[in-house]
């Protein structure tokens, strides 16, 4: 396989929600940048009013407003370098999206996302794997509906975040230390969806991920992505 270019890209990373472009692909994201490709984050769902999220350590639910998450979200890009970034379905107090986004019409979300390649014109896309999460596996299935080769033939590569159904990594993206620590502090900004350090929204915990992912390329650090399709 040919190394993956970094210049002269535009990348299109597809997030169910805002934290799961860096758990996935924060370190990739550093490289495309790096060599002045385009890169955007479609983020699916994106919660505006407030919202109950379930704390483990304390078992029981929490609630964080959505101008706190606006906030961690600058300041986790600006972290990266990440400068635009697209909202499919904005959450407020009476219109509800988080966790039911496998609960639209497929097309629905398929033609959303295919004004945003139609609108950015990609020649990569990112895509969650399927996972426990709801919201995930439907982002996953829309957009490779979306991405059919007569409609859109680039690069299709998925990431990882949590909780795989069948994730099985066969491309591996070395990362710099420095990228892997840029990418955990990244993470980190997004406060109200850290967890303990055995939560995989956890900063250490992505460290030490990225470590696994390395000792299969014998390198310090990597990120892992299955190849769906790759255009040369």
């Amino acid at each position: 396989m040919k190394p993956m270019k970094y210049e002269n890209q535009r990348v299109l990373i597809m997030a169910p929600h805002a934290d799961d472009e860096i758990i996935g692909c924060g370190g990739v994201i550093q490289k495309y940048l790096q060599n002045e490709s385009a890169v955007r984050v479609v983020i699916a769902s994106f919660v505006y009013g407030n919202y109950p999220k379930y704390d483990k350590e304390k078992k029981q639910y929490e609630t964080y407003e959505g101008s706190v998450r606006r906030n961690e979200l600058e300041h986790s890009h600006q972290l990266i370098g990440i400068q635009d970034v697209r909202i499919l379905y904005s959450e407020t107090k009476s219109v509800h999206y988080h966790g039911k986004l496998d609960a639209l019409p497929k097309i629905e979300l398929v033609s959303k996302i295919e004004r945003e390649i139609e609108q950015f014109q990609p020649t990569v896309i990112y895509l969650p794997t399927k996972t426990k999460h709801q919201d995930h596996t439907a982002v996953h299935e829309a957009v490779l509906t979306a991405a059919r080769p007569y409609f859109w033939n680039g690069s299709l590569i998925v990431y990882e975040t949590d909780g795989e159904f069948s994730f099985q990594p066969n491309f591996f993206v070395p990362l710099t230390e420095e990228e892997t620590r840029k990418k955990a502090e990244a993470l980190k900004a997004y406060g109200t969806q850290t967890g303990s350090v055995r939560h995989p929204t956890n900063p250490e915990f992505l460290k030490v991920k990225a470590k696994f992912r390395g000792q299969s390329i014998y390198s310090d650090f990597a990120e892992a992505f299955e190849i769906r399709r790759l255009h040369g």
